[in-house]
């Protein structure tokens, strides 16, 4: 957000948690999908009521003062939208968290209608309650934003400052290194070049880098080559409408499955656009994304489609085009980002961000915030004012 105000890059809301969207199982409900707030509200109120229950039978007297048991009993009733007495239970008061059966409206329209409630136990054995905590995470917080036309945006205005710096199509091949500097050879149109300089701030993925020779200490090329990437897939699609829109009031957001697509997300601009429009029809991560680009890339838009007319039916008859890419097979990255473990953090996380020689790494596998911008930009940061220092250190 820093680099966004001080470029002056125009943004737009983000839509991630949608209470409207869907959320979806195909061994749940019989394969139907459900409402995202249906789910929660059912989920709270029920997990309210069991609480609720226990602190009503002294089950928690020894953890809480009777002032305590009170007051969260007080909280779950408000929380869960229960009854006074503590039962969650069909009413209006619960259709205002969970959607009515026909909704409130004016003059002589229908009087409002409650609407049911999920069985407790097939909810609970439906295993939608695991979608419902997304919203919550530190990451997709709101308010939440985008550059307006598309994300490298971001990258551009950077590009805007120092593009006299960069040589584009450089396809590094060695990185050597020495006690005055750094030399890196680089292929550029099919001839080879030499760029030296005294330091070296090296951003290249691990993926791509592993397969590079570099002069480093036994510690860092250990590191390099011992982070796998994740392999994903995103397939956009294109329909003739925005009958998510028009025929559910989906507006934003994400709705979630079981499917190897395991999400849809819906666009955050254009709302109530009469034309055309495009979701993010599949993000799809390990075995499956492997799976996906095994498919020539029609069979892949194709098999996105199949899939997401599970949720949505309009998809047979509204699709008309499709893209897909992998990250594990775009050259230049060989993957989505790098999947480390703590075990894996432990061994050699120390090592990598380490200054080697004269040579630092940075990116987000050298954060702890992978797959973001973010752990890139802040692994940049730190990378350039530790070389800063060492760099002043020399000149001592």
């Amino acid at each position: 957000m820093s680099y966004i105000n001080e470029f002056n890059i125009a943004i737009e809301p983000f839509i991630q948690v949608n209470y409207n969207a869907l959320v979806h199982s195909t061994k749940a409900f019989g394969g139907k999908p459900q409402r995202y707030r249906e789910v929660q509200a059912d989920y709270q109120g029920y997990a309210a009521e069991l609480l609720g229950k226990a602190l009503n039978q002294n089950a928690l007297d020894d953890a809480l003062t009777l002032e305590d048991r009170e007051k969260l009993f007080e909280s779950l009733r408000h929380w869960g939208a229960l009854t006074n007495k503590g039962d969650y239970k069909k009413s209006y008061e619960v259709s205002l968290r969970r959607g009515f059966a026909i909704s409130p409206g004016g003059g002589l329209s229908p009087k409002p209608e409650p609407s049911e409630l999920f069985d407790q136990s097939a909810l609970i054995q439906s295993e939608l309650w695991k979608y419902i905590v997304n919203g919550q995470d530190i990451e997709f917080q709101s308010s939440i934003f985008q550059p307006v036309g598309g994300m490298d945006n971001i990258a551009k205005a950077f590009e805007k400052r120092v593009g006299d710096l960069i040589e584009y199509n450089a396809k590094v091949t060695k990185i050597d290194q020495s006690d005055t500097g750094v030399t890196v050879n680089y292929q550029q149109q099919g001839i080879a070049k030499t760029a030296q300089a005294d330091w070296c701030v090296c951003t290249i993925p691990l993926s791509i880098l592993s397969q590079i020779p570099v002069q480093t200490s036994s510690g860092m090329q250990a590191a390099i080559r011992s982070l796998p990437y994740a392999a994903s897939v995103k397939v956009g699609l294109e329909f003739k409408r925005r009958f998510w829109e028009q025929d559910e009031a989906i507006y934003g957001g994400v709705s979630y499955t079981n499917l190897p697509i395991t999400n849809i997300s819906y666009p955050s601009t254009k709302f109530c656009d009469k034309g055309k429009g495009v979701l993010l029809g599949a993000y799809v991560w390990g075995a499956n994304a492997f799976e996906f680009t095994s498919l020539p890339p029609q069979e892949r838009v194709k098999k996105a489609v199949e899939y997401g007319k599970q949720i949505h039916p309009q998809y047979a008859e509204e699709f008309d085009n499709g893209i897909s890419v992998g990250w594990h097979r775009v050259p230049w990255t060989q993957g989505c980002y790098g999947l480390w473990t703590e075990e894996k953090r432990a061994e050699h996380y120390e090592n990598l961000c380490q200054v080697d020689g004269r040579l630092v790494l940075a990116g987000e596998h050298a954060s702890n915030l992978p797959a973001w911008q973010e752990g890139a930009i802040s692994s940049a940061h730190d990378a350039i004012k530790r070389l800063h220092q060492k760099a002043l250190s020399t000149m001592a």
